[in-house]
């Protein structure tokens, strides 16, 4: 431990109430962000060496000072230390890896005619959401069946104020077509809303039960394709229900969390029931040591995910939280609510508890496995290639254009961890930079600026330099990354590139290495690895390409209107969409646009119809 003797003098200062502390090396960075109902007791047990686990005796070695923050509370502390943790990430805290929002279906009121659709994103427009779906699939599945059962509209509303007739979607039963009069009243669609959201909120058998009198009434009155219809609802609503493989009838609106755990590392699985429905589950995969706690990543998962996500009045869970009070306190001075987390031990509770535990096993598994297939994976190309440093860090690069246009280089990571998306990085390549021509041009624009000082410096966004750089060229592509690379000084780094063979084929692909060609055996999985790799950086390029030139498309015609600047282009095509619909628009759409006057409404108009 460094400094002993100094961080004791500094403990003793610290004060006896709540708050937060921050672990922090030489270089100001901050290692480890903690809580204490009293700050200096807390602190005071980290400098005995004789009682801390060997992770701590490595952090504290490294510590040279600490920070503390005083709280009002023990659970402002709580959700302060959540707050930094997420916001920082230290390097000796349990960290949440997955942060992607959870899909939402939202019927969306702003019209007479409310429209149904995903969203994600603050609830900002008015209507009524239904969530959270675990995963996007989840949410796919309802709302096909809901829109295969009461016909709502999902267009947008400048496309439903344009359309003289219905679309495809009424054409194959899934829109009951209210952008025209005469397919459906507004009193028949406002029932079908209304009968989409009782299904959303639980009540299946009260609408079966309508749809049933309905049907057998149409066919009364010899509407037999009017019963039909009505017969396919109940079906569909029939096979949604018959999705929920385990009795949810004392389960409304739970969250179900199980962890389960091998060492270093964990699974977390949370499962969605809201209105008696299992909305789908989610995998997370924390990062921490084999030294902590098990209840310890559990609370720091529960605490991370119910101060991003609105908790349900009850959580299932299969581990005890030791400091339960404190986390259902600090969530009800957010929430205005009660979370209880219940530990089921029997009925039909414990059986969906087992059921998520039979999961989070299982994905633990498949994950152990597949992360240790991506470290054999690095290990033999290291053996491979013949190089005698560990292979922590490889990025691959490639550029997209078509004819030079709407050029972007793309750069992709791959770790012991596999395919680090966070770190994949997009490189916007002009005339201005390049000829757009030249494919060994871009190449080198891309790799100045990967490799650039103020890159190599940038620790927040490069992370760190690669081990391997992986090139999809030729032997030209070789000798410019290795001539860059060398230029700047970064020797260490090794270069391998790999290019299509006669007629693009992939078993005729070649690898240069060491300026040799087919430097590893095709065939083997490293061979394998290598095109996997490359297949990556080309399908991410591939989609920044097509994405910019979807940008381009849509702002290069409204470019040629006189009195349209960027910044009004970019209002326009925010609020319409697209160019079609923009065209699609009258001059009184044209002008609910922030900055669009009559003048130049009617302008835009005219430029479309002449």
């Amino acid at each position: 431990m460094k400094n002993i003797e100094t961080l004791k003098k500094i403990v003793d200062q610290q004060p006896k109430s709540s708050g937060i502390y921050k672990m922090v090396n030489a270089n100001d960075k901050i290692l480890y962000v903690g809580k204490a109902k009293n700050i200096q007791n807390r602190l005071k047990s980290y400098l005995n060496p004789n009682s801390l686990s060997n992770r701590i005796k490595r952090l504290m070695s490294q510590v040279e000072k600490i920070d503390v923050v005083v709280t009002e509370t023990e659970k402002e502390a709580l959700l302060l230390e959540a707050n930094l943790i997420k916001k920082i990430k230290p390097q000796y805290n349990i960290l949440l890896r997955d942060d992607k929002s959870f899909p939402y279906i939202l019927i969306n009121y702003e019209h007479d005619y409310p429209q149904i659709k995903k969203h994600r994103g603050k609830q900002s427009i008015k209507g009524k959401y239904f969530g959270p779906f675990a995963t996007i699939s989840s949410l796919d599945y309802t709302l096909k069946i809901l829109q295969k059962v009461f016909l709502l509209r999902s267009c947008e509303d400048t496309i439903f104020e344009n359309r003289t007739k219905p679309c495809l979607l009424f054409q194959i039963e899934r829109c009951s077509g209210p952008c025209v009069d005469y397919t459906i009243s507004k009193e028949d669609y406002l029932d079908s809303v209304k009968s989409a959201e009782d299904f959303l909120s639980g009540k299946h058998s009260n609408l079966q039960e309508e749809l049933s009198i309905k049907m057998d009434n149409e066919s009364n009155n010899l509407n037999f394709e009017k019963a039909a219809s009505y017969r396919d609802k109940i079906v569909a609503l029939t096979q949604i229900q018959s999705q929920q493989n385990i009795n949810l009838k004392d389960i409304k609106n739970t969250d179900v969390i199980s962890i389960a755990r091998q060492g270093n590392r964990s699974c977390i699985q949370v499962f969605i029931y809201r209105s008696g429905q299992n909305w789908g589950n989610r995998s997370y995969f924390p990062k921490h040591s084999d030294e902590d706690q098990t209840s310890e990543i559990l609370e720091r998962f529960v605490v991370d995910f119910y101060t991003k996500y609105s908790p349900p009045r009850e959580v299932l869970i299969n581990h005890k939280l030791n400091d339960e009070n404190l986390i259902v306190s600090s969530l009800h001075s957010i929430y205005d609510f009660k979370t209880k987390f219940n530990l089921p031990v029997k009925g039909k509770k414990l059986d969906i508890i087992k059921y998520a535990n039979r999961n989070s096993e299982i994905s633990l598994k498949n994950h152990i496995a597949q992360k240790l297939s991506d470290s054999k994976n690095l290990e033999s190309l290291r053996n491979n290639l013949g190089i005698k440093k560990h292979i922590g860090r490889i990025e691959a690069f490639d550029n997209s254009h078509l004819f030079g246009k709407n050029a972007v280089g793309a750069m992709v990571v791959y770790t012991s961890e596999g395919f680090d998306k966070k770190s994949y990085r997009k490189f916007n390549i002009d005339s201005k930079n390049v000829k757009l021509s030249d494919d060994y041009g871009m190449m080198r624009h891309v790799l100045n600026r990967r490799f650039s000082n103020e890159a190599i410096k940038d620790n927040k966004k490069y992370n760190k330099l690669p081990d391997l750089i992986i090139i999809d060229g030729g032997k030209g592509h070789y000798d410019l990354a290795r001539e860059i690379l060398d230029d700047k000084g970064l020797n260490s780094i090794s270069v391998l590139s790999i290019f299509k063979g006669e007629g693009r084929k992939e078993s005729l692909d070649q690898i240069i290495y060491d300026n040799q060609k087919g430097f590893i055996k095709k065939d083997t999985s490293s061979f394998f690895f290598v095109q996997r790799i490359r297949d990556e950086s080309h399908r991410f390029a591939l989609g920044a390409h097509q994405a910019k030139r979807k940008k381009d498309m849509k702002s290069s015609e409204l470019e040629a209107i006189d009195g349209l600047g960027r910044i009004k282009r970019k209002l326009l095509l925010n609020h319409f969409g697209s160019v079609l619909h923009i065209k699609n628009a009258s001059p009184q759409d044209l002008m609910k646009v922030k900055g669009i006057h009559k003048g130049l409404a009617q302008k835009i108009y005219n430029f479309f119809r002449n």
